[in-house]
């Protein structure tokens, strides 16, 4: 589990820290869980000791609460702003007071150290980055800028920046930093044709933007990096802005090409330091060249499908090819496969024309895959999804050997983050006896095999008494017969590859449970396959 800590998010303040919070939250593969600040206590960390925690705006996290973190807990930062100072802005403290030395001060150290215990700190700019090391050079980290979703992306690019007025935008604002009367004064100085911007929907923002000559901002103290600025630059604006604006002169900003494809890869960036935080998911990488055939059936899965896709296109080994079937869904799962997708030619998706369900579809799509006979299948529901961007690759460190015939292993639920409890390794008496049909069921989430071994089912053990392909337990009827090849050449992977959503509430172990236990023991009771040389 992922906690999100912050002092507000998007659903009650809609500013370029919650936004950047919320595009990392909506991307999180794993399961996470969104907590403001002022609620965080010792007693919650105490029970949530076990999870990873993201700390982003944190101005109402209680003192003692930063000490017991720093102390417990596993965490990172993304610091927004200057959180060691008490104005939050050296420089509009130094405006206020004459000078800022929170730096000296015991809540300015104490914040330095919630940071420099931090597993990575993410910066917003360069500029940003190198002020605080100056005042504590103690700090690290890694400078992340702002972090757009892919679809405000794709929204952004959607729009006719072509078409534009002789309007010049001013952000009304009544923060005191962000220098709306500097801006307004030097539109007026300089006869420009101005246009003082105030209580716009973030969509109609961006869409006043993209019909307007550009944009005049002139923050009065540093702002690291403020995200209109980006989307002004994303939206064909000219800009006018001052030194205050911190990441302006960094080689990303340039032009508006280079700023999309840098934007593209935050959320990357992001999670593939992360996921070397998280204790049970694997941290090897090895880019074997093998090609994974991944067999994805889903079934009114609209509000998963997104995570699913995206958790495969992030797969840091990219050789795979994806077939994904739409089994009669009665809600817009095709249109939201199809979205995801979005042209990536590693992507199949078929629609069904009369009922299939699993086993059909999956034993229907291995044989259009085209995978050769040493090509690794994985099964992958579509309401579920990989849980990192090391599946594929760690799944290369089993495959490389030819005594790798199939993989079974560990999973973690969503939405409340625990890891299943039946994944284990099959015991040596089992193996030995071919007994697989007598024991507890161990073979899990992720499930891979290679195609040799699947063309070697006969499927009319596949099929109930009517000769159909069974609707329940799929699982248990095509991994029986697999493990029973394969015996010592089945690996169990103990790292967490895959994460089984519990929250689709047609998860099968909430539905038809009776069915199948039923259809799991019809299974078991079929004669076991021999020993494979």
């Amino acid at each position: 589990m992922i906690i999100f800590v912050a002092d507000a998010f998007v659903d009650e303040y809609v500013g370029g820290a919650e936004l950047t919070t919320e595009a990392i939250i909506s991307s999180s593969l794993l399961p996470s869980a969104r907590i403001r600040s002022a609620e965080v206590t010792q007693e919650l960390m105490a029970d949530m000791k076990h999870c990873f925690w993201v700390f982003g705006n944190f101005a109402s996290l209680k003192e003692d609460c930063m000490l017991y973190a720093i102390k417990n807990l596993n965490y990172s930062v993304l610091e927004y702003d200057y959180k060691y100072c008490m104005f939050r802005s050296p420089g509009k403290h130094r405006k206020a007071l004459g000078q800022c030395d929170c730096h000296e001060t015991t809540a300015g150290r104490l914040r330095a150290l919630f940071l420099a215990k931090s597993k990575i700190n993410w910066w917003m700019s360069d500029n940003q980055r190198e002020k605080q090391k100056e005042l504590f050079p103690f700090l690290a980290g890694q400078t992340l800028s702002s972090v757009f979703s892919h679809g405000t992306l794709n929204y952004i690019e959607s729009l006719d920046i072509q078409n534009k007025d002789d309007k010049w935008i001013i952000l009304n604002s009544k923060s005191w930093i962000k220098g709306v009367d500097e801006a307004v004064k030097y539109a007026k100085d300089n006869d420009l044709n101005y246009e003082l911007v105030w209580g716009l929907g973030y969509k109609d923002l961006l869409a006043k933007l993209a019909s307007s000559k550009g944009l005049i901002f002139f923050p009065l103290a540093g702002d690291t990096c403020p995200r209109m600025v980006i989307e002004a630059k994303l939206l064909g604006c000219e800009l006018i802005l001052n030194d205050n604006v911190q990441h302006k002169d960094e080689s990303w900003f340039e032009t508006r090409e280079s700023c999309l494809e840098y934007l593209r890869d935050r959320i990357n960036v992001f999670w593939g330091r992360i996921e070397q935080e998280i204790p049970y998911i694997p941290k090897k990488s090895d880019e074997k060249g093998i090609k994974y055939h991944i067999i994805t059936p889903f079934y009114n899965a609209q509000d998963f499908l997104g995570r699913c896709v995206d958790s495969m296109k992030r797969q840091s080994h990219a050789d795979f090819h994806c077939i994904l079937v739409d089994d009669l869904s009665t809600d817009q799962s095709y249109i939201a496969a199809e979205a995801a997708i979005d042209g990536d030619s590693r992507f199949t998706l078929i629609k069904n024309t009369e009922k299939g369900y699993a086993l059909a579809n999956i034993a229907k799509s291995i044989e259009k895959s085209g995978a050769d006979k040493d090509d690794v299948i994985i099964l992958l529901d579509g309401d579920d999804w990989f849980a990192s961007s090391l599946t594929l690759s760690h799944l290369n460190t089993y495959y490389s050997s030819p005594d790798c015939w199939l993989t079974y292993g560990s999973y973690v639920m969503h939405p409340h983050g625990h890891v299943g409890p039946e994944p284990s390794e099959y015991p040596q008496r089992v193996i030995d006896d071919n007994s697989y049909r007598q024991d507890q069921w161990r073979a899990s989430h992720l499930r891979t095999f290679r195609r040799h071994l699947w063309d070697k089912i006969n499927h009319e053990d596949l099929q109930d008494t009517e000769g159909k392909y069974y609707k329940m337990a799929y699982d248990q009827a095509i991994m029986l017969p697999l493990l029973e090849m394969a015996g010592e050449k089945s690996k169990y992977i103990p790292e967490v590859l895959h994460v089984y959503n519990k929250e689709n509430p047609l998860n099968v172990d909430k539905i038809k449970t009776q069915e199948q236990v039923r259809t799991a023991q019809e299974i078991r009771n079929k004669k076991p396959y021999e020993r494979l040389q």
